[in-house]
């Protein structure tokens, strides 16, 4: 699967949402459960999400959940 193929595509199934992520498929079903959860829909038996809408979701858990490195860092400092 061509990673610039499938970012063109104006809608992604399940499994290239989980190619453009980098993640495993368990871990984009969990997180996908969480609310407010994607607008996914079901073309036949396959679940896909638009584009957009998967990146305005993306934005959404930036904004929701940024990373802040953790200020007291307990790796071991080796004393002399």
């Amino acid at each position: 699967m061509d990673l610039a193929t499938t970012l063109a595509k104006p809608a992604w199934s399940f499994e290239e949402l989980c190619v453009v992520l980098g993640l495993p498929d368990s871990t984009v079903e969990l997180i996908a459960r969480e609310q407010p959860a994607p607008p996914f829909f079901m073309l036949g038996r396959r679940r896909y999400i638009l584009r957009t809408d998967a990146l305005d979701w993306l934005e959404e858990r930036r904004n929701a959940h940024p990373w802040v490195p953790r200020k007291n860092n307990r790796k071991k400092v080796s004393r002399v």
